[in-house]
């Protein structure tokens, strides 16, 4: 702000939302090495003191995909807060179990789409416990190095790259410290750069031939009903738009109290934008609006587009 300079590739932004797909993406790598069950109860995989007897029904799916019914964020989350810039750094993974215990947890014959960090968050905590690691050594270990993302994390962000976090702004204009997450990692924490979205774009689209391809077609299947409107649907950590005469657009947005970031990509054209911006503004409008722009208008015929295995166009 007023430096007259442009942000680097390498400099760092919170990706808030966005993480989700990173989690969702962990959870089936994991799944499809027969650590964690899809359709098993979130129960099964937690502590007796923090198994919530109203939730047997609930599995890890219901909250990778947001039909769990828990709300958006947990009740009492406020009364940890130190810092309204930074909501999740006094409240802890055992608060979280705590209200899990006794939240109270609609049932119903239909599951309805409730978009929720508070699944993703439990999620988070679901993958730690099967594993007995860290969800920053399970990103590393599973996605990070396996895309070459050298330049991403969430808190244990070497010193170099503490060193390039550019500085985050309120809508207001004010500086925002960098989040520091205790717990909700999974839903809001990851910190990367737009080389590392790219590399991370070209992996999602180009899913033969690579170890992630099938988690990856997987996730990008139109899977749930959100209601938001109708052509919006859920998958696996993403949110899938059909259009009518045109290919499926995958995408997911992520907003932190400084920053916003939008990622969105269609497969069958090879084409992806990747947005990240320093102020909570929205991006959203703008990345759907390119990504029209060089599907030309979704209009399938009128351009044809060509995959180099090289890299993206």
């Amino acid at each position: 702000k007023k430096s007259g300079q442009s942000p680097a590739s390498d400099d760092l932004f919170e990706i808030g939302g966005l993480t989700k797909s990173f989690t969702a993406l962990l959870t089936g790598i994991l799944a499809q090495a027969g650590k964690i069950h899809p359709d098993s109860s979130i129960n099964s995989y937690l502590p007796a003191t923090y198994r919530n007897p109203d939730a047997a029904h609930l599995s890890v799916l219901d909250l990778v995909q947001h039909t769990s019914s828990l709300p958006r964020l947990p009740e009492g989350l406020g009364l940890k807060e130190k810092d309204p810039a930074n909501p999740f750094g006094h409240y802890t993974k055992t608060n979280l179990l705590e209200y899990y215990a006794t939240a109270t947890i609609l049932k119903s014959k239909k599951k309805k789409y409730n978009y929720s960090h508070t699944n993703y968050a439990l999620l988070e905590v679901v993958l730690e416990l099967v594993t007995d690691e860290s969800f920053e050594n399970l990103l590393e270990k599973y996605i990070f190095q396996p895309c070459q993302m050298t330049q991403s994390g969430v808190n244990d962000l070497t010193v170099a790259n503490r060193n390039k976090i550019i500085q985050g702004h309120s809508l207001g204009g004010q500086p925002t410290p960098s989040w520091q997450m205790q717990s909700f990692a999974g839903s809001e924490g990851i910190k990367s750069s737009m080389d590392d979205l790219l590399r991370y774009l070209h992996v999602s689209m180009q899913v033969n031939d690579q170890p992630l391809g099938p988690v990856l077609v997987q996730n990008q299947q139109a899977l749930v009903k959100t209601g938001l409107t109708k052509s919006t649907y859920g998958g696996n950590g993403w949110h899938v738009i059909k259009n009518k005469s045109y290919y499926n657009v995958i995408l997911h947005a992520g907003s932190t109290t400084g920053y916003r970031s939008f990622l969105g990509f269609v497969p069958e054209t090879q084409t992806g934008v990747v947005i990240l911006a320093n102020s909570p503004t929205s991006m959203n409008g703008l990345g759907l609006l390119i990504l029209r722009m060089i599907n030309n208008n979704w209009k399938r015929k009128k351009r044809s587009f060509k995959t180099k295995k090289s890299g993206v166009q």
